[in-house]
């Protein structure tokens, strides 16, 4: 509390100085992994998939001229509806002498609502958002948390692997409802009953067969939207459980319950004495790197190796783990 506290009494230039410290600690190399790309693109595709959503509407449109057809006057009607979507809006407009008797009408609810499909599809595409960026950081700040914090050390990779796998499942089931949601929706708004029952209506009023007037079932006297947006976001939806999916994989490669765990960006524990099955030999003292500071056996600690740094002179390799 009392590091966080100072920062509020710092001057710019140590500000600066500090914030050049932290980025000099950034482990970049994670991000060059395959592991670490697809957090990169998980955080674009999760956005893109409950963003789309969430700004998503869709008109249905109904349009008698008086031009191509035998009516008397013009009516324009529209069934428009928008997320969450639970409920639509009716707007008719004819002339007052028609005697139609359909007023405008807004927040008619659906008979089968669609809202519990598309919130939650955006809440799971929240959560994996702020997880994934969470994520992002422990990359590339994992040495420096890992010296703050033993927990977060020993766990965080099966703590990695699990919320990966829950994600997933949330995303097959919230992808697999909202895409059912939505292909009922879009054919609940192909022609909806109010502008078929106010097609109906004007024949009666003007005398006019009703095919003559609006062709069925094609009704081409209705506009349909291309429900573009909604469409992206059930892809996005499918193109993130494959991420997710494959990203399991390498988080799993990541733990300890992996024959042989992979390196976290460059880091790889080494266990000793405590743990004999992982234990780091070769030539009596592994050298890792250039020489200096080789791991030993006969020790009871966690020591952090840094597998980057270049062959230099010094014995042995880095042994079995």
């Amino acid at each position: 509390y009392n590091e966080y506290k100072s920062y509020l009494s710092m001057d710019a230039e140590t500000i600066i100085q500090k914030k050049n410290e932290v980025l000099s600690e950034l482990h970049k190399d994670i991000f060059l992994t395959p592991k670490g790309m697809m957090k990169l693109v998980q955080v674009v595709i999760v956005v893109c998939a409950f963003a789309l959503t969430t700004s998503a509407s869709g008109t249905t449109k109904l349009v008698l001229s008086s031009a191509n057809s035998n009516l008397a006057f013009d009516v324009t009607a529209s069934i428009h509806t928008k997320y969450a979507f639970g409920s639509y809006d009716f707007t008719v407009i004819y002339p007052t002498e028609a005697k139609l008797n359909d007023n405008n009408a807004t927040g008619i609810s659906f008979r089968d609502g669609y809202v519990s499909e598309s919130q939650f599809y955006v809440f799971v595409g929240v959560i994996s958002f702020v997880y994934v960026l969470l994520v992002i950081i422990c990359y590339g700040w994992f040495n420096k948390i890992a010296k703050h914090s033993q927990f977060f050390s020993e766990n965080f990779t099966k703590v990695d692997f699990v919320a990966t796998v829950l994600l997933t499942l949330l995303w097959f089931l919230a992808t697999t409802l909202w895409s059912s949601g939505f292909s009922a929706l879009r054919a609940h708004m192909n022609a909806p009953n109010e502008l078929v029952t106010l097609i109906s209506k004007v024949a009666t009023n003007q005398k006019i067969p009703e095919d003559k007037l609006c062709p069925k079932p094609s009704y081409d006297c209705i506009q349909n939207d291309t429900w573009s947006k909604l469409f992206g976001s059930v892809i996005f939806g499918y193109l993130t459980i494959i991420l997710f999916v494959a990203n399991c994989w390498y988080c799993f490669k990541d733990t300890e319950w992996h024959a042989e765990p992979e390196k976290l960006g460059g880091i790889l524990r080494i266990r000793t004495d405590n743990d004999p099955t992982s234990r780091a030999t070769g030539g009596g003292g592994a050298a890792v790197g250039g020489g200096a500071g080789g791991v030993t056996g006969g020790t009871a600690t966690l020591e952090d190796v840094n597998l980057e740094s270049g062959g230099g002179s010094g014995g042995g390799d880095l042994g079995n783990i």
